[in-house]
């Protein structure tokens, strides 16, 4: 999971890369990444964010993992069923229902993933 939540923080820096390799997970020596088109000024700040990066408090990744998790779900033919017949039930706009349901289920992963 580190290297996706590296990527993820290189993205969300705007530093383009291909990827990133972890090979000892305490020994940031053999962590590398594969830049993409990166400026020199971009591969200085790949190569800081490279030395700082903390992956248990970076709560940021697990926000975009629920909220495309949550979006997932909310796509599914099943789930969309459940929403009408929720929301008739409950006398309410399937929209609001959804809403709801979105929230609830981003909780419940983060919970479940905490890092």
């Amino acid at each position: 999971m580190i290297a996706a939540q590296l990527v993820a923080a290189f993205e969300r820096r705007g530093i383009p890369v291909s990827g990133v390799t972890i090979g000892t997970v305490d020994d940031r020596a053999t962590w590398t990444v594969r830049y993409k088109g990166a400026t020199d000024d971009q591969q200085a700040a790949g190569a800081e964010l490279l030395a700082t990066f903390d992956p248990d408090t970076d709560t940021d990744y697990l926000e975009e993992r629920a909220e495309s998790e949550a979006t997932a779900f909310l796509k599914k033919s099943s789930t969309q069923s459940f929403l009408v017949v929720m929301a008739e039930f409950f006398d309410a706009q399937v929209v609001d229902v959804q809403e709801n349901l979105k929230v609830a289920y981003k909780q419940a992963y983060k919970d479940e993933h905490s890092l």
